[in-house]
Formats: C-alpha cells, sequence, structure tokens
C-alpha cells in the first residue's frame, strides 16, 4: 500500500486576503466620512446664505422702528430705509 500527497500552507495568503478585506472596510468607512462631512459643510453654508438676508431684513425692520417710535417719529428717513 502506498500513499501519495501534498500540502500547502495558506496562512499567509489567509492573512493577505484579510488585511485586503480590513483595508477595504477601511476605505468604506473613510469615504462614508467624507460624504457627512460634505454634507455639514453644505448644510453650513446654506444656513449661513439663509440666515444673512433674514438677519439684514430683521436689522432693518428694527431701525426703521426706532425711527417710528422716536418722541417726533422720523417719516421720511423711515420710508427711506425701509424698502
Amino acid at each position: 500500500m502506498e500513499f501519495v500527497g501534498s500540502s500547502t500552507d495558506i496562512t499567509e495568503r489567509k492573512r493577505a486576503e484579510e488585511a485586503l478585506e480590513a483595508l477595504r472596510q477601511a476605505q468604506a468607512d473613510l469615504a462614508r466620512v467624507n460624504r457627512v462631512t460634505t454634507m455639514g459643510e453644505l448644510t453650513a453654508s446654506l444656513a449661513h446664505e439663509v440666515n444673512q438676508p433674514i438677519a439684514a431684513a430683521v436689522t432693518n425692520a428694527n431701525t426703521c422702528l426706532r425711527w417710528l417710535t422716536r418722541d417726533h417719529p422720523d417719516l421720511e428717513e423711515a420710508a427711506r430705509g425701509c424698502p
């Protein structure tokens, strides 16, 4: 009776595959973080663009109210300053 066989050690290959999978997962995580960061920046930019004209309108309205609530209301200045 005779036995013939061979064996191959695949330990390094398995480690390399695991490392590659870990790298792919890290890349996916980084891409997700990048998307979230970009979305946050876009949100901040839009909030600024919306808030800026609203703040200007509120300031303008408050100024006009001050002109109109004086002891002698300045109607001309209020009319010029409140478009």
